[in-house]
């Protein structure tokens, strides 16, 4: 029987192979693989060289032992035309002298060196130096250089693995699209900021901004032009505050910005102003401009002094007002508002909730021409509470998101259809109201015509769409789009609610082809004056004339003159449910 033998202790080398397995942080793990591989050959200096656009750099370089000369500095930059550049671009194990070798500092005299690259990802990343002070009486055996090579493997793996969870720490504080800090990252921020203000009595300023018709982009040019919009936003927004404030991307097309230190509200002032001009500028996508503004609401801590979710509410409060009030303005957040916000924001969750229980009903009300005759009749959802108020769609309309837009307009639509079949199939156009967000859908103009043949079926019949004026004039090519859409399947566009005393302008209703324009009453002699001016311009267009608001005798005297084709109000007929329509067309109830 053999006698037992002692086991060999392995060498240092091995040993630290082994002892990097246990090796977690990153920075350690390089450089015990680099001291591993230095002593697997007997080098004297061990460093990295990671690859940083041309030329590369060390990320390290060290005497292996106590008696070597230490490097000055690891950043010292290698030109791709000596070996290492030469390791970088082929990807192949060099041994050289040093007539062809850049050092870290050109008092360390050096004789040779090895050079291995280092794949990151099956790509050449790196490499690692090993080298002499002297000479080396033989190059590195076979073996050697094999469990160098593989301590190598080892560090880009490592590598591989650093950049993954810089990725993933990046991913995990940053938005994607824009870079800019996320939410987890601005409630952290938020927090420290509120504590830093009590401290040094200074002020935070918290802002919440929202992109105005952001949505209407989105649907006309694709979410290619809305990420790219968010993106130029986000950096001039970025520029438009100073380096310590914190700009974050809230959620879609929301963002925050905390702006600390701030003492003197005449700081706020200008940097608001400065943000809103920037957002202004038009910005240049694929050919065109796309021009947009921003509502912004802020609130002051510790003037409202609450918790951070709190005060973000408050914020997005003012915000709304601010978007209520026309957008590309800013307003601050007021405690004496905070009831009215509240019951605003409980009757849109009770719009929502009708909408999704079919709660609303349909009125109309008749519009005549000249002669008394009926001409149109406009469709318009109403809502009656459990406390017998009653919301009218237009109210809805100015609180509800886009989408829940399209349920109501959904419900109108399907209420109309069951009307009709009920009570018969009215003896004039239907009028149905749309907002900006349906300029942009395409599919509108097909679920109008499907919708006019279910009413109408094998009978002419059309459907008149309303589009209030100022949207009209701020989305002037979706709603010549839509127009020709309309009209190619026999439907027809009118621009409503245009008021001549604050607009005296009819280009945009001239670039569109539209069927005519509703006006709405005017108040005095110089608003009849100016109506009668640009009604006498619609008629030379071809356009008919609508006015809308004619509730007493007295106002039909006064629209008497303008030269109107089509009139609508209480003069005439009242909101009427089916039933009572019905009658009304029947008997030809006289106006009130």
């Amino acid at each position: 029987m053999a006698a037992y033998k002692n086991p060999i202790s392995p060498p240092l080398p091995e040993q630290l192979f082994h002892e990097l397995a246990n090796t977690l942080e990153f920075d350690r793990f390089f450089c015990n693989a680099a001291r591993a591989a230095g002593l697997a050959v007997n080098a004297d200096y061990a460093g990295l060289i990671r690859r940083s656009g041309n030329p590369s750099r060390y990320e390290f370089f060290f005497a292996l032992d106590s008696a070597g000369k230490q490097p000055p500095t690891p950043e010292i930059l290698i030109a791709n035309t000596d070996t290492v550049g030469r390791v970088l671009n082929l990807g192949q194990t060099l041994y050289a002298t040093k007539s062809a070798f850049v050092t870290p500092a050109p008092d360390i005299d050096l004789a040779s060196h090895l050079v291995v690259p280092m794949r990151v990802a099956g790509r050449v990343e790196g490499a690692l130096v090993l080298a002499w002070r002297h000479r080396p009486r033989r190059p590195p055996t076979r073996r050697r250089l094999r469990l160098v090579e593989a301590l190598v493997a080892f560090m880009g793996n490592a590598s591989y693995r650093s950049a993954v969870e810089a990725a993933l720490t990046r991913d995990a504080r940053c938005d994607p699209l824009t870079g800019l800090p996320n939410r987890s990252v601005l409630m952290d921020r938020l927090a420290h900021g509120c504590r830093r203000a009590g401290r040094n009595d200074h002020l935070l300023v918290i802002a919440l901004l929202d992109v105005d018709s952001f949505k209407s982009i989105n649907d006309e040019l694709g979410h290619e032009a809305g990420d790219h919009l968010l993106a130029t936003l986000a950096g001039r927004l970025a520029n438009s505050v100073r380096l310590a404030d914190t700009v974050s991307r809230y959620g879609g097309d929301e963002f925050v910005i905390l702006m600390e230190d701030i003492t003197h509200l005449e700081q706020i002032e200008g940097m608001l102003d400065r943000m809103l001009f920037a957002i202004r500028q038009p910005i240049p996508f694929e050919g065109r401009f796309l021009s947009v503004t921003i509502s912004v609401g802020l609130t002051i801590y510790p003037f409202d002094d609450q918790p951070p979710d709190v005060l973000l509410q408050h914020a997005d409060q003012a915000m709304y007002e601010a978007k209520r009030a026309g957008g590309d303005r800013y307003r601050c957040f007021e405690r004496a508002n905070t009831a009215l916000l509240a019951q605003r924001s409980q009757l849109r969750r009770d719009i929502e909730t009708a909408i999704s229980h079919n709660l609303w009903e349909p009125r109309y009300q008749p519009i005549l021409d000249r002669a008394g005759r009926p001409a149109g009749i406009e469709v318009r959802l109403r809502w009656q509470r459990s406390d017998g108020t009653t919301v009218c769609e237009e109210t809805a309309s100015e609180l509800v998101e886009a989408s829940t837009r399209t349920g109501l307009l959904e419900c109108l639509l399907a209420a109309t259809r069951r009307d009709c079949l009920s009570y018969g199939r009215p003896p004039a156009p239907l009028h149905i109201n749309i907002h900006a967000a349906e300029l942009y859908d395409r599919r509108l103009p097909a679920r109008l015509s499907d919708w006019r043949d279910e009413i109408y079926g094998a009978e002419s019949g059309t459907i008149v769409v309303e589009v209030p004026d100022d949207v009209l004039a701020s989305h002037p090519q979706a709603g010549a789009r839509l127009a020709l859409a309309l009209e190619e399947r026999g439907l027809r566009l009118i621009v409503d609610q245009y008021q001549a005393h604050k607009r005296a302008d009819l280009a945009h209703i001239a670039a569109t082809p539209l069927y005519g324009v509703k006006c709405d009453p005017v108040a005095d002699a110089r608003g009849s004056r100016l109506l009668r001016a640009l009604s006498a311009g619609m008629n030379a267009l071809g356009l008919a004339v609508y006015v809308d608001g004619i509730d007493t005798h007295p106002a039909r005297t006064v629209v008497d003159a303008i030269g109107w084709d089509y009139g609508q109000g209480l003069a005439f007929a009242p909101e009427l449910d089916a039933p009572a329509l019905a009658l009304w067309l029947k008997n030809g109830l006289p106006a009130l």
